[in-house]
């Protein structure tokens, strides 16, 4: 809290109310629960409770106020696509109207920057400008070309968008506000061709910073020097206050408060109240300050995201000269509903029937809502520990690999477009306890957080082993659970939790034994880094920011410059919806059965040798049987341990059953099988006799000799025996049931050749 004391006769009190990246978490805080006991983080935000805080705050406050908003006033999701679905028409004029904008029209917001969101939905229609139009503020962007679209040029004439707005204080003072605008946004958005100002597309991100400067200074030279404006406030949407206080903020001069927006900082004084179950403070002041080109300390705030605080500043304006003097005081205001805290708030009442209500439905209808079936229960927090040693723990996603755990991890790398990703077991809340239908609503149970998918686009094998270690560090072969055990996806790591576990000191530890890239790629092998190879990774931001311990800035990971605005929830949902040729898991034919299948994220065993997660610790190898099949049609049934199957000639039905199973080809008349139960990450095609009978060296992919392609009811691997240079067509091989043409990785679970 900053304080001073002036002479009423000397100063006027200029008081600022900040918020930004509203994002459109119009019901709570938690995202579409609402006061629900058993999510006590719903108990806080909602647009209705903001608008209240605000109110409240406007009428105690001396002297003139300000509202002013920093950018992502909305957010694609089933909260916007609720304004698409009801309000088409519901505007005053006859056109679309946003529940977004319906609230920040009530609250009265005066000035309002463009940031990255308001043009995710460009690419199908003027939605940013539409957006403007309704809004009831005026949208700013100094480094945005508004003459670019007729729907922005007509909005510009009318003074709905502009470079800048002044405002005049109840003293006779003029406040001016500027917009400023990511540099990012074409890369990150869907903006109008040609909207950017002093932009370069070969430039980087910090070059495009610098190059965006001398438009912001000269709108500051000419709100001072032109039209009489003594205060001048700055509103950036960045993407990272760093990016204001290491670079905008150092190459100007004649600023006097920025607001940033876009990065989700929480700036919080030691006297400002926390939101229960929300996220810890990135600043522990507010305001933070950083030096200009003149040497002036200039300050810098942040409204955190998602309608959870509003900020205020009070600002001692001189009364003879309207120059800023200093700041009067400074408050982070959380938004409660919670009955049990003192500062619990009642909201408003027209937007609670007006938007909180009619999403709030529109929200309960779409998770009821069914976005595919499950063949198997997907074990989640199950995990229960044994003691003592040696004893069989209960998996879960606390202590070992599981289905649900593997799904999660996966949506998030199909999310983050990333080869390699983890989740934190803690994330996952619950299981999906019976096979059959899985709806919006049980994504929104299993992950219930408000976790955002981060992506680094590049890591390297010693940063992954020294995470890894983190992960495993507390593990213990009897099976303690620990939040930040993680669940993969694009690798196998095998570890051993009777070993030296990680300390403190980045690449410490000795768990770590092996890591493998789904593409074969041996990263780490008995302990030691062994290559190179750099890859992309993602995981939720909770963990990015050092949730559960997690070291990504001691190993020097750099995430994105961005926010990336998918939820793990949105990213789980997407990825069980999103079509089987993308690399998702949706079946649009019936007889392709379930998304989730059995022999991709069935229930692990964290006691034998397969799997994603091995403990060396605890996993043994389960001797299996050699089974040969006739010239005939064959069934062969396999047993719970590791079996070799060869099927031989003729069209056979092969079932491999539990363990780590190898399917044998040695001619192309073994054509034409279906393994029913094929279970990547246990499981192996065993090619090689039969592409050495071809001379072909190697998996057989890259020359065409070995394909595969999504057919109804799962993978058709092809054989081409002349590859793909010659005449003769691929013809079916082996049908791979459950399974999709993206999850089967020829890396990972075909035996080439390797006999020169």
């Amino acid at each position: 809290m900053l304080a001073g004391s002036l002479s009423a006769v000397q100063a006027e009190t200029l008081t600022i109310l900040h918020i930004g990246d509203q994002e459109s978490w119009l019901i709570s805080a938690q995202g579409n629960l609402r006061n629900d006991a058993s999510q006590p983080i719903s108990f806080y935000g909602g647009i209705d409770r903001l608008a209240t805080v605000v109110a409240n705050r406007k009428a105690a406050a001396p002297g003139t106020v300000l509202t002013l908003n920093a950018g992502d006033s909305f957010l694609p999701g089933p909260r916007l696509t609720a304004s698409f679905a009801n309000l088409a028409t519901a505007h005053p004029d006859g056109g679309q109207d946003f529940y977004d904008a319906i609230a920040n029209r009530r609250i009265g917001v005066d000035a309002t920057t463009f940031g990255n969101h308001e043009f995710d939905l460009d690419n199908t229609g003027p939605v940013a400008a539409r957006f403007a139009q309704v809004s009831g503020t005026t949208y700013l962007s100094v480094n945005l070309d508004f003459s670019v679209t007729p729907q922005f040029a007509d909005l510009a004439a009318q003074g709905k968008v502009a470079a800048s707005k002044v405002f005049t204080t109840a003293g006779g003072k003029k406040v001016g506000v500027i917009g400023v605008t990511t540099p990012l946004l074409p890369s990150i958005s869907s903006p109008p061709a040609g909207i950017m100002k002093n932009w370069s597309a070969g430039n980087s991100e910090l070059q495009n910073l610098q190059a965006l400067l001398p438009l912001v200074q000269a709108e500051i030279d000419d709100l001072r020097n032109n039209q009489g404006v003594s205060v001048i406030v700055v509103m950036s949407h960045l993407q990272n206050a760093q990016n204001e206080t290491g670079v905008m903020i150092p190459g100007l001069r004649g600023v006097d408060l920025v607001i940033s927006g876009g990065g989700h900082e929480l700036m919080t004084d030691s006297d400002d109240l926390l939101i229960n179950s929300g996220v810890a403070p990135t600043y522990t002041q507010h305001p933070i300050t950083a030096l200009d080109a003149e040497g002036k300390a200039v300050p810098l705030v942040t409204g955190h995201f998602g309608n959870r605080y509003v900020g205020e500043l009070r600002i001692d304006v001189d009364d003879s000269t309207g120059r800023v003097k200093g700041l009067l005081g400074s408050k982070m205001i959380r938004v409660s509903g919670a009955a049990a805290d003192a500062d619990a708030v009642t909201g408003d009442a027209t937007i609670q029937a007006q938007v909180v209500q009619p999403v709030s439905s529109y929200i309960a209808a779409l998770n009821a809502q069914v976005i595919g079936t499950t063949g198997v229960k997907l074990n989640g927090p199950t995990h229960v520990a044994c003691s003592p040693a040696p004893c069989q723990y209960v998996a879960g996603v606390r202590n070992a690999d599981t289905g649900l755990g593997n799904l999660v991890a996966d949506a998030q790398r199909f999310a983050g477009k990333a080869e390699v990703a983890i989740q934190n077991g803690g994330g996952i809340r619950t299981s999906i306890a019976v096979p059959g239908n899985v709806t919006v609503g049980d994504t929104f149970n299993v992950l219930p957080f408000t976790n955002l998918v981060k992506r680094a686009p590049a890591m390297n094998a010693a940063q992954l082993k020294d995470l890894m270690e983190h992960s495993v560090a507390a593990s213990t072969p009897t099976g303690s659970a620990q939040g930040r055990f993680a669940q993969v996806s694009g690798m196998q790591v095998v570890y051993d939790t009777t070993r030296t576990p990680r300390g403190t000191a980045v690449g410490s530890g000795d768990r770590i034994r092996r890591i493998v890239l789904d593409d074969g790629t041996v990263l780490v092998d008995n302990g030691q880094v062994v290559s190179p190879r750099v890859f992309s990774f993602a995981t939720i931001d909770f963990t990015a920011n050092g949730g559960d311990g997690y070291p990504f800035a001691a190993n020097g990971v750099v995430f994105e410059n961005n926010v990336n605005t998918i939820t793990y929830q949105e990213a789980l949902a997407s990825f069980i919806r999103a079509p089987k040729a993308e690399g998702g898991l949706q079946r649009l034919n019936a007889a392709d059965g379930d998304e989730i299948t059995a022999n991709m994220y069935g229930i692990e065993n964290a006691f034998d040798r397969h799997g994603r997660l091995i403990d060396l610790a605890v996993a043994q190898s389960t001797p299996g049987i050699v089974i040969n099949g006739t010239a005939g049609r064959d069934t062969l049934v396999g047993t719970a341990g590791d079996d070799v199957i060869t099927g031989g000639a003729g069209a056979d039905t092969l079932t491999g059953g539990a363990g780590g199973d190898r399917f044998v080809y040695t001619s192309v008349r073994d054509a034409g099988d279906t393994i029913t139960d094929f279970t990547p990450y246990a499981d192996k095609i065993d090619l090689s006799a039969l592409l050495a009978s071809l001379g072909v060296v190697g998996d057989g992919v890259a020359s065409g000799h070995i394909g595969r392609v999504d057919v109804i009811g799962g993978v058709q691997l092809l054989i081409d025996t002349d590859g793909s240079a010659g005449p003769i067509a691929p013809r079916p091989l082996v049908l791979l049931k459950g399974l999709t043409a993206a999850q089967f990785v020829p890396g990972r679970d075909l035996i080439g050749n390797t006999a020169p």
